[in-house]
């Protein structure tokens, strides 16, 4: 059985037809500045957001650690300290209130003091070094 070919008129149609629904679709995806502003005004508002999982403090560690925020009450994913950094635990204390902290493999008390002086205390004044003994805790400096 022999296929005849579609005229050449049907042929040009749908190759324009798919050019423009292809450039209507990235047209989309992709919006000028002003299509954008023309959609949503207030583009800040809309601003995608990462919201981070809190992770539980391993109960029996053993190592360094900052603490970046204490709270009598839990705090929400969404509280921009989160967004600041990355590997944040909560510690529920015993004696009450929640302690956020970082968790890193620090070397030593002396790297983890460097690194708490220059990069966490610039963006969390409170922060403070806290060193874990199989759970327990002990803070080192304020």
């Amino acid at each position: 059985m022999k296929m005849k070919s579609l005229p050449a008129f049907f042929t040009l149609f749908a190759l324009s037809f798919g050019q423009i629904a292809y450039c209507q679709g990235v047209a989309a995806l992709h919006p000028s500045p002003a299509i954008a502003t023309a959609i949503n005004p207030n583009p800040e508002i809309s601003k995608p957001t990462t919201v981070r999982t809190l992770k539980r403090f391993p109960q029996m560690h053993t190592g360094f650690a900052i603490e970046i925020a204490f709270t009598t009450y839990p705090m929400d994913a969404t509280n921009p300290i989160f967004q600041q950094f990355g590997n944040v635990r909560y510690d529920k204390l015993p004696d009450g209130g929640y302690s956020y902290l970082i968790m890193a493999n620090f070397s030593s008390k002396e790297s983890a003091l460097d690194f708490l002086n220059n990069v966490v205390k610039p963006k969390a004044g409170k922060a403070k070094l806290i060193q874990y003994d199989e759970g327990t805790r002990k803070v080192v400096r304020e």
